[in-house]
Protein backbone atom coordinates (compact mmCIF):
# COMPACT_ATOMS: atom_id res chain seq x y z
CA UNK A 1 0.00 0.00 0.00
CA UNK A 2 3.22 2.24 0.66
CA UNK A 3 4.43 1.66 -2.37
CA UNK A 4 1.21 2.85 -4.54
CA UNK A 5 0.83 5.67 -2.34
CA UNK A 6 4.42 6.95 -3.37
CA UNK A 7 3.76 5.97 -7.36
CA UNK A 8 0.33 8.02 -6.83
CA UNK A 9 1.66 11.02 -5.43
CA UNK A 10 4.62 10.86 -7.71
CA UNK A 11 1.86 11.06 -10.76
CA UNK A 12 -0.01 13.61 -9.38
CA UNK A 13 3.56 15.96 -8.91
CA UNK A 14 4.01 15.36 -12.61
CA UNK A 15 0.44 16.56 -13.67
CA UNK A 16 0.25 19.25 -11.94
CA UNK A 17 3.67 20.54 -11.79
CA UNK A 18 3.65 24.34 -12.87
CA UNK A 19 4.82 25.13 -16.60
CA UNK A 20 8.54 27.23 -16.38
CA UNK A 21 11.15 28.82 -18.61
CA UNK A 22 13.81 27.08 -20.18
CA UNK A 23 17.49 29.27 -20.23
CA UNK A 24 16.49 30.77 -23.56
CA UNK A 25 13.31 31.90 -22.09
CA UNK A 26 10.68 29.72 -23.81
CA UNK A 27 7.93 27.65 -21.91
CA UNK A 28 9.23 24.26 -21.37
CA UNK A 29 6.28 21.70 -21.60
CA UNK A 30 6.27 19.28 -18.39
CA UNK A 31 4.16 16.61 -20.00
CA UNK A 32 5.02 13.45 -19.98
CA UNK A 33 6.33 12.69 -23.86
CA UNK A 34 4.50 10.65 -26.42
CA UNK A 35 5.63 8.01 -29.14
CA UNK A 36 4.98 9.94 -32.59
CA UNK A 37 2.20 7.99 -34.67
CA UNK A 38 4.18 8.23 -37.82
CA UNK A 39 8.12 8.93 -38.72
CA UNK A 40 9.95 10.43 -42.07
CA UNK A 41 12.61 8.21 -43.80
CA UNK A 42 14.95 8.97 -46.29
CA UNK A 43 14.41 6.35 -48.78
CA UNK A 44 17.11 6.34 -51.93
CA UNK A 45 17.14 10.30 -52.09
CA UNK A 46 13.49 10.49 -51.31
CA UNK A 47 11.77 12.21 -48.02
CA UNK A 48 8.84 9.16 -46.27
CA UNK A 49 6.11 9.76 -44.41
CA UNK A 50 5.03 6.16 -42.66
CA UNK A 51 2.38 5.80 -40.85
CA UNK A 52 0.97 2.54 -39.95
CA UNK A 53 1.16 0.60 -43.30
CA UNK A 54 0.31 3.95 -45.02
CA UNK A 55 3.22 5.78 -47.07
CA UNK A 56 3.27 9.52 -48.45
CA UNK A 57 5.81 11.53 -49.99
CA UNK A 58 7.47 14.56 -48.15
CA UNK A 59 8.97 15.57 -44.81
CA UNK A 60 5.93 17.14 -43.30
CA UNK A 61 2.84 15.37 -42.58
CA UNK A 62 -1.15 16.62 -41.13
CA UNK A 63 -3.77 13.61 -40.32
CA UNK A 64 -7.41 15.10 -41.53
CA UNK A 65 -10.68 13.97 -39.98
CA UNK A 66 -11.16 12.73 -43.47
CA UNK A 67 -7.67 12.34 -45.00
CA UNK A 68 -4.12 13.08 -44.91
CA UNK A 69 -1.89 15.93 -46.22
CA UNK A 70 1.71 15.64 -46.68
CA UNK A 71 4.23 18.22 -48.02
CA UNK A 72 7.96 18.75 -48.91
CA UNK A 73 9.53 21.68 -47.76
CA UNK A 74 13.40 22.34 -48.50
CA UNK A 75 15.88 25.26 -49.28
CA UNK A 76 17.27 24.00 -52.52
CA UNK A 77 15.99 25.04 -55.89
CA UNK A 78 13.18 22.33 -56.27
CA UNK A 79 9.70 23.23 -56.30
CA UNK A 80 7.99 22.59 -52.54
CA UNK A 81 4.94 20.35 -52.97
CA UNK A 82 1.62 19.72 -51.13
CA UNK A 83 0.00 16.33 -51.57
CA UNK A 84 -3.57 15.62 -50.54
CA UNK A 85 -4.46 11.59 -49.72
CA UNK A 86 -7.74 10.04 -48.97
CA UNK A 87 -8.68 7.94 -45.98
CA UNK A 88 -7.15 5.45 -47.69
CA UNK A 89 -3.63 6.51 -48.23
CA UNK A 90 -4.71 7.22 -52.14
CA UNK A 91 -3.07 10.29 -53.70
CA UNK A 92 -6.00 12.75 -54.95
CA UNK A 93 -4.30 15.72 -55.65
CA UNK A 94 -0.64 17.50 -55.75
CA UNK A 95 0.02 20.99 -55.46
CA UNK A 96 3.27 22.29 -56.57
CA UNK A 97 4.50 25.69 -55.27
CA UNK A 98 8.45 27.78 -55.73
CA UNK A 99 7.94 28.22 -51.26
CA UNK A 100 6.12 26.67 -48.88
CA UNK A 101 5.84 29.32 -45.56
CA UNK A 102 3.96 28.51 -42.48
CA UNK A 103 1.65 26.02 -43.76
CA UNK A 104 -1.33 25.36 -41.62
CA UNK A 105 -4.50 23.01 -42.33
CA UNK A 106 -8.11 23.99 -40.16
CA UNK A 107 -9.52 21.79 -37.87
CA UNK A 108 -12.60 20.88 -40.30
CA UNK A 109 -9.50 19.32 -42.75
CA UNK A 110 -11.68 20.99 -45.40
CA UNK A 111 -8.77 23.92 -46.09
CA UNK A 112 -5.50 24.93 -45.78
CA UNK A 113 -3.43 27.73 -46.24
CA UNK A 114 0.46 28.91 -46.45
CA UNK A 115 2.23 31.74 -47.83
CA UNK A 116 4.63 31.72 -50.87
CA UNK A 117 6.70 34.40 -50.24
CA UNK A 118 4.65 36.93 -51.70
CA UNK A 119 1.11 35.74 -51.28
CA UNK A 120 -0.98 33.81 -49.18
CA UNK A 121 -2.32 30.65 -51.34
CA UNK A 122 -5.65 29.51 -49.62
CA UNK A 123 -7.08 26.26 -50.71
CA UNK A 124 -10.34 24.57 -50.39
CA UNK A 125 -9.69 20.98 -50.15
CA UNK A 126 -12.69 19.92 -51.64
CA UNK A 127 -13.01 21.49 -54.99
CA UNK A 128 -9.70 22.97 -54.69
CA UNK A 129 -10.47 26.60 -54.96
CA UNK A 130 -7.46 28.66 -54.57
CA UNK A 131 -7.74 32.69 -53.14
CA UNK A 132 -4.57 34.30 -53.91
CA UNK A 133 -4.38 36.92 -50.54
CA UNK A 134 -2.50 40.04 -50.22
CA UNK A 135 -0.89 39.49 -47.14
CA UNK A 136 2.10 37.95 -44.34
CA UNK A 137 3.14 35.08 -43.01
CA UNK A 138 1.02 35.70 -39.93
CA UNK A 139 -2.23 33.91 -39.90
CA UNK A 140 -4.25 31.05 -38.50
CA UNK A 141 -7.79 29.14 -38.74
CA UNK A 142 -9.91 30.42 -35.77
CA UNK A 143 -12.66 27.35 -35.33
CA UNK A 144 -13.33 24.93 -37.42
CA UNK A 145 -12.10 27.05 -40.75
CA UNK A 146 -12.30 30.43 -40.23
CA UNK A 147 -9.30 31.94 -42.00
CA UNK A 148 -7.67 35.34 -40.06
CA UNK A 149 -4.67 37.23 -41.67
CA UNK A 150 -2.99 40.33 -41.80
CA UNK A 151 -2.57 42.35 -44.80
CA UNK A 152 1.26 44.39 -44.36
CA UNK A 153 0.47 46.40 -47.09
CA UNK A 154 -2.49 48.06 -45.69
CA UNK A 155 -2.15 47.55 -42.51
CA UNK A 156 -5.08 45.74 -41.57
CA UNK A 157 -6.60 42.21 -40.55
CA UNK A 158 -9.43 40.45 -42.20
CA UNK A 159 -11.35 38.20 -40.31
CA UNK A 160 -15.01 37.22 -41.44
CA UNK A 161 -15.45 39.76 -43.82
CA UNK A 162 -14.26 42.44 -41.34
CA UNK A 163 -11.25 44.99 -42.09
CA UNK A 164 -10.05 45.60 -38.62
CA UNK A 165 -7.18 48.66 -38.88
CA UNK A 166 -4.00 48.17 -36.73
CA UNK A 167 -1.12 50.02 -36.06
CA UNK A 168 1.05 47.45 -34.45
CA UNK A 169 2.26 44.88 -36.46
CA UNK A 170 0.67 41.23 -35.49
CA UNK A 171 3.05 38.15 -34.34
CA UNK A 172 0.37 35.82 -33.40
CA UNK A 173 -3.59 35.10 -34.04
CA UNK A 174 -4.74 32.51 -31.33
CA UNK A 175 -8.20 31.10 -29.98
CA UNK A 176 -8.87 31.13 -26.56
CA UNK A 177 -11.77 29.88 -24.62
CA UNK A 178 -14.02 31.06 -27.46
CA UNK A 179 -12.11 34.60 -28.30
CA UNK A 180 -10.15 35.70 -31.02
CA UNK A 181 -7.21 37.02 -29.64
CA UNK A 182 -3.72 39.16 -31.25
CA UNK A 183 -0.67 39.11 -29.98
CA UNK A 184 1.95 42.35 -31.37
CA UNK A 185 5.21 42.82 -29.68
CA UNK A 186 3.60 45.30 -27.20
CA UNK A 187 -0.20 44.06 -26.55
CA UNK A 188 -2.40 41.66 -26.74
CA UNK A 189 -5.80 42.21 -28.45
CA UNK A 190 -9.09 40.97 -28.21
CA UNK A 191 -11.29 41.12 -31.47
CA UNK A 192 -15.23 42.12 -30.77
CA UNK A 193 -16.87 42.31 -34.27
CA UNK A 194 -14.51 44.74 -36.05
CA UNK A 195 -12.72 46.33 -32.95
CA UNK A 196 -9.88 45.68 -31.22
CA UNK A 197 -9.77 45.95 -27.13
CA UNK A 198 -6.32 46.19 -25.86
CA UNK A 199 -6.26 43.07 -22.94
CA UNK A 200 -2.58 43.31 -21.46
CA UNK A 201 0.17 45.47 -22.07
CA UNK A 202 3.97 44.08 -21.92
CA UNK A 203 6.45 45.53 -19.38
CA UNK A 204 8.95 44.71 -22.50
CA UNK A 205 7.66 42.83 -25.46
CA UNK A 206 6.81 39.63 -26.19
CA UNK A 207 8.36 36.87 -26.68
CA UNK A 208 6.49 33.36 -26.43
CA UNK A 209 3.31 31.68 -25.95
CA UNK A 210 1.79 28.69 -25.07
CA UNK A 211 -2.00 27.36 -24.77
CA UNK A 212 -2.42 24.31 -22.14
CA UNK A 213 -5.42 23.14 -20.68
CA UNK A 214 -7.46 26.10 -19.64
CA UNK A 215 -4.65 28.41 -19.11
CA UNK A 216 -3.03 31.04 -21.34
CA UNK A 217 0.41 31.11 -21.19
CA UNK A 218 2.86 33.80 -22.71
CA UNK A 219 6.32 35.57 -21.75
CA UNK A 220 7.26 39.15 -21.19
CA UNK A 221 10.77 40.24 -21.88
CA UNK A 222 12.56 42.76 -20.76
CA UNK A 223 15.81 44.27 -22.05
CA UNK A 224 17.80 46.76 -19.75
CA UNK A 225 21.34 48.37 -21.01
CA UNK A 226 22.87 45.17 -21.47
CA UNK A 227 20.47 42.60 -19.26
CA UNK A 228 17.65 41.13 -20.12
CA UNK A 229 15.11 38.83 -18.42
CA UNK A 230 12.21 36.61 -18.69
CA UNK A 231 9.01 36.23 -17.33
CA UNK A 232 6.65 33.55 -17.34
CA UNK A 233 2.90 34.46 -16.64
CA UNK A 234 -0.12 32.57 -16.90
CA UNK A 235 -4.12 33.40 -16.71
CA UNK A 236 -7.27 31.77 -17.60
CA UNK A 237 -9.08 35.41 -18.50
CA UNK A 238 -6.85 38.26 -18.58
CA UNK A 239 -8.48 39.46 -15.56
CA UNK A 240 -6.15 37.84 -13.01
CA UNK A 241 -2.50 37.37 -14.20
CA UNK A 242 0.03 35.26 -12.22
CA UNK A 243 3.82 34.93 -12.27
CA UNK A 244 4.65 31.61 -12.38
CA UNK A 245 8.76 32.22 -13.16
CA UNK A 246 11.98 34.36 -14.16
CA UNK A 247 14.76 34.34 -15.01
CA UNK A 248 17.57 36.63 -15.58
CA UNK A 249 21.55 36.70 -16.18
CA UNK A 250 21.57 35.73 -12.42
CA UNK A 251 19.68 32.54 -12.23
CA UNK A 252 19.80 30.73 -15.96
Amino acid sequence: MKFFIVILLSLISIFTYSQQLNKIGKIEVNEIPQMPEYRIDKINGEYKIIKDSLSFDGNTFFELPNGFISSLEVFDDKKDYIKHYDANGKLRVTILTDRIINLKVSTDGNELAFFNTENILHINLNNYHIDTLSGSFTYAFIGQHDLIYYNSEQKNISYKGNLISIEQTPIQFFEFKQKVFVITKNTIFEIIGSTLNSRLEFEGEFFDSKIIGDNFYFVDKVEKRKDESFSLYKTTDFSRIMLMDRIDELNR
